[in-house]
């Protein structure tokens, strides 16, 4: 069964600043424990600072076709 979107949009468009504000200490409770300031773990900030992104492992071919640089190569 799908839903329409038009009923979550009015129930959206129905609540009352209270009750958005309720909705957003819930999440910020439930999903983002700790509450929503933003902050820096010091273990968190050292892997990142060792972790590199893994590179390709071969070359990219160099586009042959007469432009040089086709929608197809590139």
């Amino acid at each position: 069964m799908i839903d329409d979107p038009r009923r979550h949009i009015a129930a959206i468009a129905g609540r009352t600043e209270s009750e958005s504000q309720h909705l957003v200490a819930f999440m910020q409770r439930t999903c983002w424990p700790g509450g929503s300031q933003d902050r820096r773990d010091p273990t968190a900030l050292a892997w990142v600072r060792r972790w590199r992104p893994g590179r390709a492992g071969a070359e990219i071919p160099v586009c042959s076709c007469a432009q040089g640089r086709c929608v197809v190569c590139n």
